[in-house]
């Protein structure tokens, strides 16, 4: 009777292999741009490897970004960009993570600082111009994550800063997140590699080698800039000296202008913290998915063929009969 009742189970999963239609579920998915920063305080070490060798914020980044990728839930995308200066570069479009991962993979391993094609880092004002990038319609719907230590270079003048205000008439309340700022790299100062032509290390930059104030524009208060020239010397005679030339995230900065443009702000410590912090119901979207059953129907069938058939199925005692 057992066997009987196995064959019918079979002819059931069988049918249900062939003809079950795919059922439609909803799901939880993703879709992010990566906007990297490859300036060059991005090549500064204060980050350790596996094996507790020195690595560089931008190879931390590219690590961090590969493992995030990995980790999205199957239908989820993502985009890939760099920028440096004030103007963001989007590679391509978001693609799917588990079909295009060996996509993602060679790319974002082929990221590096030579690409960058200025040498200034204007953070605020790529952070501005990524937000109009991402209301693209190729882009529509897609959250934006910022990679980025923080470091202008040169220093920004305030007065020419970026104006966020244009976001402030979106509703928080209705969930309304356009993304989250990743912070990269240590609190503490650091030298900043120089390079050749070549890519080979030549030493650090030093005092002299950058500007430690803001020249650009005019200052907000000419009173206080020492030896105030209106029209030869608006920024002053005098030797500005600084640490400009020395690195490290500023995060109170990056909290304050992911508070000002409406996103949110997370300093990249570990790989676990940043899925939590791009895994979020404000950074995903509910989609229809149609799911396939078909196969499981297929083993359940021959599972229940071979306990039909098998030499060592057990047998049931049949019950005494009672006289």
């Amino acid at each position: 009777m057992t066997r009987l009742y196995a064959l019918i189970a079979t002819a059931i999963f069988l049918l249900l292999a062939i003809f079950l239609p795919a059922i439609p579920f909803s799901v939880e998915r993703y879709n992010l741009v990566f906007m990297l920063d490859i300036t060059r305080s991005m090549n500064v070490q204060d980050y350790n490897n596996a094996d507790g060798g020195a690595i560089s914020r931008l190879d931390r980044a590219k690590q961090a970004m590969l493992n995030a990728a990995r980790d999205l839930p199957c239908g989820s995308k993502v985009g890939l960009g760099v920028f440096t200066e004030r103007a963001p570069a989007l590679l391509y479009s978001p693609i799917e993570v588990c079909q295009d991962y060996p996509i993602l993979q060679a790319s974002i391993d082929a990221l590096d600082w030579r690409m960058a094609w200025v040498a200034d880092s204007n953070i605020s004002q790529a952070l501005y111009n990524s937000r109009e990038l991402m209301e693209n319609k190729v882009l529509e719907g897609n959250k934006l994550v910022f990679f980025t230590d923080g470091q202008e270079a040169p220093p920004i003048n305030p007065r020419y800063a970026p104006d966020f205000s244009y976001l402030e008439n979106h509703d928080e309340d209705e969930q309304w997140q356009a993304g989250i700022i990743v912070g990269i790299g240590d609190l503490s100062l650091s030298k900043i590699p120089k390079f050749d032509e070549d890519g080979v290390q030549i030493g650090f930059y030093k005092a002299e080698d950058v500007p430690h104030a803001s020249r650009f524009g005019l200052p907000s208060d000419p009173k206080k800039i020492e030896g105030y020239i209106p029209r030869n010397g608006p920024w002053g005679t005098a030797k500005v000296t600084g640490t400009e030339h020395l690195s490290s995230l500023k995060e109170d900065y990056l909290i304050e202008l992911a508070k000002t443009s409406k996103m949110r702000y997370h300093r990249l410590q570990d790989d676990a913290g940043l899925d939590t912090a791009l895994q979020q119901e404000s950074l995903s979207h509910i989609s229809t998915q149609p799911t396939q059953f078909n196969q499981i129907a297929a083993i359940l069938a021959l599972l229940s063929l071979l306990y039909c058939y098998h030499p060592f199925r057990p047998k049931w005692p049949l019950a005494k009969q009672q006289k």
